[in-house]
């Protein structure tokens, strides 16, 4: 009995050793009081150049998640779960089909700890973690043990290191401008709304009339812009104080602020077609305009402020889209700058219109094409108001809005939306036309270009471009070709004509047992559930034809999961005694890993690891 726990034990210290030579160069933890009692656990892991490892977000189909389980301990219980320090990096991986949140480099997370007694004692868990290269990846177990004081003095604030923040902001920062972009351009969208553009002679009237000289004038327009930016942004300030790290964590995934959106994007969406107005108590432009009639420099505040409260009902869908981007983005400085950005855009135009007055003659007259930017609106509310709506389904698990679904919904809304522009059907509040401008079949060929783009999707496509608002890859994927697989939400392959077809086992006893009942010997495959190179040496190599020729003719396939989760009497699961066996007979921790053995489970050929399909025919001839 000692012999085979010493046993056990060295092996988990190969598995270790291996696993660090192989990614992580060190993992390093440390504490402290917060203000509160609570204890603060920080642990940085090292990883060596082109690797990389997960961040602690769980995605349904997707990698898997950095996650700390804590031993049970009389002296101490976890409060939540473990968290990211950092902000990760984003990319589009092929395997999975979907975006990741990953680390390079280092990685830093968070876990707050709950004293239950005031004298020292040691914390113990298991870090779980995934690293990978493009070329393999390796599941990691790292065994935590840190002592903590809780009578220790309280620190005011994180132990993080300083340079997690510059980190964060550096990498949010990639994607900061875009979202400032997206608000100035939603900004300069709401002057042309039916609700805004017919009031441009009035408002530009009123900065630059009343006898005033042509400087007084400038000097109204820039405080009517300042006025809008100020109003703006201080609603953008409201939300952002009423934000902390773990409420916008819970805003991007919880199903009762995505429910939220999704009412006010569809009742938007309704209303711009027509069903119905939506107007804010009149009382309050009443009281706004009342102030205006006064005149002077501070009547141009006022203005403003009607202008505002007037347009709501048409701008309202721009603002709750930059607000709900800004909340479920998590940042909270992000509210107040997207209003500023947005003010910015919405009053510009005004702006602009008082230094230069003449340029008014120039602009389009207000009439039935209002209406149609009012359709175009409600098209983009609809599609994504699903966005929401799936975001509630994949919280609950319901598994209704799939990928599927979700991609033939636009397919038809901007299938729809061309028609409308060429003048197939109108909403009962749309003028009737004699004809069809230049500008409205250009933008009929981009709605129709960009249903024809979706199709694929509906087929396997991986539709890069837009998989951060898609659903990802799952078992409602349609497959057509013979090659390849999909991915489903799970984390296995969908049943496709491809690898994943044959038969095969997932317990190597009975493998072998297949092997001395067929005399073919045994090919395994080590892989496991989140990796992302297995899947895609399965949906390349493994799947094409001559590979599979061979595997289902010569071969009795063995696909062993080093992270499954069955219970083992001797290894605790199933996925540490493969992890043991790969690398106690092949000298190696990592996936994928292939080797050939006879039904006795000798060795044969391999190992070898992701290669292309010469390489793997050869291997299998060997």
């Amino acid at each position: 009995m000692i012999l085979k726990r010493l046993a056990i034990a060295m092996a988990a210290c190969m598995i270790s050793v291996c696993a660090a030579a192989q990614g992580v160069i060190s993992v390093d933890s440390k504490t402290a009081v917060l203000p509160d009692g609570n204890v603060e656990l920080i642990l940085t892991v090292n990883l060596a150049p082109q690797w990389y490892m997960y961040s602690t977000a769980p995605v349904k189909g997707g990698p898997m998640a950095t996650a700390l389980t804590a031993q049970e301990s009389p002296d101490y219980s976890p409060v939540g779960g473990l968290e990211d320090v950092e902000t990760p990096h984003e990319k589009f991986d092929q395997g999975f089909g979907m975006n990741v949140d990953y680390f390079e480099g280092t990685a830093r997370f968070r876990q707050i700890i709950k004293p239950l007694t005031k004298e020292p004692f040691t914390f113990k868990g298991w870090m779980e973690f995934q690293t990978c290269n493009g070329l393999e990846c390796t599941l990691n177990e790292e065994e935590i043990s840190v002592t903590v004081n809780p009578s220790a003095t309280p620190v005011e604030e994180s132990i993080a290191p300083a340079s997690d923040s510059q980190t964060a902001t550096k990498s949010d920062g990639q994607s900061i401008w875009g979202f400032l972009l997206i608000a100035f351009l939603a900004g300069l969208a709401g002057v042309i709304t039916p609700c805004v553009f017919p009031m441009i002679p009035m408002t530009v009237g009123f900065l630059i009339g009343g006898g005033s000289t042509k400087r007084a004038g400038i000097l109204k327009g820039v405080i009517f812009g300042l006025s809008i930016i100020a109003i703006y942004t201080i609603l953008g300030l409201i939300v952002a104080l009423f934000q902390s790290t773990a409420a916008t964590d819970a805003i991007g995934t919880h199903w009762i602020p995505n429910l939220i959106f999704a009412l006010l994007f569809l009742i938007f969406a309704v209303s711009f077609l027509g069903a119905f107005e939506i107007t804010l108590p009149s009382g309050l432009a009443n009281k706004a305009d009342s102030q205006a009639d006064k005149g002077g420099y501070i009547a141009a505040f006022f203005v403003a402020l009607a202008m505002v409260i007037v347009s709501f009902s048409c701008t309202g869908p721009f603002v709750g889209s930059i607000l709900a981007a800004a909340v479920l983005d998590g940042v909270a400085l992000r509210p107040i700058l997207g209003m500023a950005v947005f003010g910015l855009g919405f009053s510009l135009p005004f702006v602009a219109l008082s230094f230069f007055p003449s340029v008014m003659k120039k602009l389009p007259k207000s009439g039935g094409w209002l209406n149609m930017v009012k359709v175009v609106f409600a098209y983009i509310m609809l599609a994504f108001a699903m966005k929401f709506l799936y975001n509630i389904d994949a919280y609950f698990g319901w598994g209704i809005i799939t990928r599927l679904g979700f991609i033939a919904t636009w397919v038809v809304l901007a299938l729809l939306l061309g028609l409308y522009f060429l003048g197939v059907f109108r909403t009962s509040h749309d003028t009737p036309s004699e004809g069809i401008g230049w500008g409205r079949h250009i933008a009929a060929i981009v709605c129709i270009t960009f249903a024809f783009y979706l199709i694929p999707g509906l087929f396997g496509a991986p539709l890069q471009s837009i998989s951060g608002l898609i659903p990802p890859m799952d078992g409602s994927t349609l497959t057509l070709s013979s090659g390849g697989n999909v991915p489903e939400a799970g984390g296995n392959t969908a049943a496709a004509p491809g690898y994943s077809t044959l038969k095969s086992y997932t317990n190597l006893e009975e493998a072998l047992s297949e092997s001395r009942a067929t005399g073919k010997p045994v090919f395994i495959a080590f892989k496991s559930h989140t990796c992302s190179v297995c899947k895609q040496m399965e949906a390349t190599v493994l799947s094409s034809p001559a590979v599979m020729d061979r595997l289902s003719n010569d071969f009795v396939i063995a696909n062993l999961y080093v992270d499954d989760k069955t219970p083992d009497d001797e290894f605790r699961t199933l996925g540490r005694r493969y992890r043991d066996l790969e690398l106690q007979q092949f000298g190696s921790a990592s996936q994928p890993l292939y080797a050939v053995v006879d039904s006795d489970g000798n060795t044969l050929s391999g190992p070898t690891g992701s290669c292309s399909e010469e390489e793997f025919l050869t291997f299998l001839k060997r």
